[in-house]
């Protein structure tokens, strides 16, 4: 448990205090730039009142400012209510940032592009907008998160905005396909024309894990996502396999069709270098002949291990029968 947890947890048994709603006011930390629809929330208010009181840190004597409990204090406002159940307590800017970071992420209710804007906020320089305060391995052990999952998620900020904005309304874009198309940010046109091959093509996180790095390397985007695809369907299961299964013929098949699936890109690549003969000398070479001797060898492995399984399963007591007349 992150220690923001532990402080939340202990915040709650806090006692009770009804305090004015005039006394109170946001906090000056805005992670959550929308509070989203209040309808139910104000309905179930209106109907069996306020179950979990707000909690809110001193600031002057009639001044108070919410660490946690912004929609609950927002819907009594619209209500009408003129106080409130809160829990006071005193609390320093950090701890206060970090009991708002960790309520959020508890309840899922952060957009991916707020969560993000959180972090960086956190781990900032202290330039305006970042309070700057600890490093991302710090933040981790303060919400109870990994330093992967914070340093991915602070990744989707080199991505375009609105961009992000509409795709992830979109139906089967999630936060994982964005963190990987991130490793293309200095390319807007090819990261907008990824994000929608990806909703239009139902590309899955896995095929573009595989896809983006030959993207990277110079791979056309169409042909990238083609060879992610058959590697994936191709990649060896980690399951255990059946009895009279062999694990390694399987591979040895598998890695033969991944290796047959490029030898056919290079072969239709080839056109376009044959205006450079030394190029295109190269590319035979260097490329395909090297493909195909690589599926060559992967065939002569698997005639290998076949011959082998037969001389495994044949029975070393028998004889041959032979007829005597």
């Amino acid at each position: 448990m992150g220690r923001a947890e532990g402080k939340l947890d202990d915040l709650v048994s806090l006692p009770v205090t009804l305090l004015p709603v005039a006394y109170i006011r946001p906090s000056k930390f805005k992670l959550r730039r929308e509070l989203g629809r209040l309808d139910e929330l104000e309905e179930s208010i209106s109907k069996v009142g306020l179950l979990q009181p707000i909690i809110v840190r001193k600031r002057s004597v009639q001044s108070y400012e919410v660490v946690s409990g912004h929609r609950r204090l927002a819907s009594c406002r619209e209500l009408g209510m003129k106080s409130i159940r809160t829990v006071v307590t005193e609390m320093d800017d950090k701890t206060a940032f970090e009991v708002q970071l960790t309520e959020n992420i508890q309840r899922e209710s952060f957009a991916p592009l707020e969560e993000a804007r959180a972090f960086y906020s956190y781990v900032g320089s202290g330039r305006k907008g970042r309070v700057a305060y600890g490093s991302v391995s710090e933040l981790a052990r303060r919400i109870g998160k990994s330093q992967e999952y914070i340093s991915n998620r602070m990744r989707l900020l080199r991505l375009p905005v609105r961009l992000m904005e509409k795709m992830f309304v979109a139906d089967g874009f999630t936060v994982s396909h964005a963190e990987e198309i991130s490793l293309l940010a200095s390319n807007p046109e090819l990261v907008e024309k990824l994000c929608e091959m990806v909703v239009a093509k139902k590309i899955t996180v896995r095929e573009l894990e595989r896809a983006v790095p030959l993207i990277k390397s110079g791979t056309e985007i169409d042909a990238a996502i083609e060879l992610a695809r058959n590697e994936v369907k191709l990649k060896p299961k980690r399951e255990v396999q059946l009895e009279m299964e062999d694990s390694v013929e399987i591979i040895l098949r598998r890695t033969r069709k991944l290796l047959e699936s490029t030898l056919c890109y290079v072969d239709s690549a080839s056109g376009e270098m044959e205006m450079d003969k030394d190029l295109y000398e190269i590319w035979i070479r260097e490329v395909r002949m090297k493909i195909h001797d690589a599926v060559d060898g992967v065939v002569f492995g698997e005639r290998l291990r076949r011959g082998r399984r037969a001389d495994h399963h044949r029975r070393p007591t028998e004889e041959p029968f032979i007829w005597s007349g």
